[in-house]
């Protein structure tokens, strides 16, 4: 396991710098066996350098405005990119998944999701809405497969002790529901950590939540 950097543009993260996300935030109110899941992986990971998501940051990054960072991004074309959100997931109705065998990754540990073509159904939908108001050179990333992210590592590591003990977690898997996405301003900045480390950590600011379906 290595130090997690973020990046941003193909390159290193510039430390304290924000950039426009759309995320899927797990509902509260479907996710008692998800907090039951977090939390059994979040003792797991104790013995780890790893920085764990907080509860109220647990998410499935569905895109990255990557254009340019969010300072340069002004209220009038965020309200534009909002609400082009709203027309293009209009149609989409909450989803429903299942967190399931949480292991280690190359720079921490997550939750695969089940079934994942809904999840990648929904960001064709999201690019298609960014490409309408910002141009193809705004989606620069690969999402890569739908997860949750567990924890960030600050520091190298072996994975065995801890694929070990997240693979001893039973039951190892939780349903849950996404019934909107959340456009965000978020940030990442390197923090002190244990022998003269550093680790990132995240942070968000709401911009708008969008609801998967209309009434």
């Amino acid at each position: 396991m290595e130090k997690f950097v973020p990046r941003f543009q193909r390159a290193p993260w510039p430390d304290g710098a924000a950039v426009l996300h759309v995320y899927a935030v797990p509902d509260q109110h479907t996710g008692t066996g998800l907090a039951r899941l977090v939390r059994e992986c979040r003792a797991a990971m104790l013995p780890s350098p790893i920085t764990p998501m907080g509860p109220d940051t647990l998410h499935c990054t569905v895109e990255m405005i990557a254009d340019t960072t969010s300072d340069r991004i002004t209220a009038g074309e965020r309200a534009t990119l909002a609400e082009a959100l709203r027309e293009h997931l209009a149609t989409t109705g909450p989803i429903e998944v299942e967190a399931r065998s949480p292991h280690t990754n190359r720079a921490g540990a997550a939750l695969d999701l089940d079934p994942e073509q809904p999840l990648v159904d929904l960001r064709e939908r999201v690019r298609d809405a960014v490409r309408a108001t910002r141009g193809p050179g705004a989606l620069l990333h690969d999402g890569g497969r739908p997860h949750i992210s567990l924890g960030y590592a600050w520091a190298e590591a072996s994975p065995d002790a801890l694929r070990t003990a997240l693979g001893r977690i039973s039951p190892d898997h939780a349903p849950f529901r996404f019934s909107a996405v959340q456009l965000l301003d978020v940030r990442f900045r390197q923090h002190p950590r244990p022998g003269g480390a550093t680790g990132w950590e995240l942070t968000w600011e709401p911009v708008a939540t969008i609801p998967l379906g209309r009434p």
